[in-house]
């Protein structure tokens, strides 16, 4: 899913049709979900929705299955879940070095212990939204 889709959710869910309207909604500042839409933070709508309860409603049902493990220091996690494919659609398929993906679990248990996770998840966020603009160029 994208953020599009989200936001479309969203407006549907809450029955509204403005950014202004859903932040009031969310309980937060027009500008925070402007950015949310801006950067394509899809990662921040999906915890949102998770803290207020309406993941399912908005996402579906995923059966999403999170574990972390600890192991010597090194957090590991596994994501398992069932995506829906679109037949018009074309899957394709990333693969993220396993030590890319072991550095950032590392990051996020410091984040966690140091109660900086939403700080965390901004600056990828920035860097996310950065480097799409960057490749794009090219």
């Amino acid at each position: 899913m994208d953020t599009n889709i989200a936001f479309e959710r969203l407006f549907n869910y809450y029955k509204v049709s403005t950014i202004r309207d859903l932040a009031e909604k969310l309980n937060m500042s027009e500008s925070t979900v402007s950015k949310w839409r801006q950067r394509d933070s899809l990662n921040a709508i999906k915890k949102k929705c998770r803290e207020i309860g309406i993941y399912s409603e908005i996402f579906g049902d995923l059966n999403s299955k999170i574990n972390v493990n600890t192991n010597t220091g090194q957090v590991s996690s596994t994501v398992q879940g069932n995506q829906t494919q679109n037949n018009n659609t074309k899957q394709d398929e990333y693969i993220i070095p396993g030590t890319i993906l072991d550095d950032i679990n590392i990051l996020f248990k410091l984040a966690v212990e140091n109660e900086k996770e939403d700080d965390l998840i901004d600056l990828i966020d920035e860097f996310i939204f950065n480097t799409k603009k960057e490749l794009r160029k090219k």
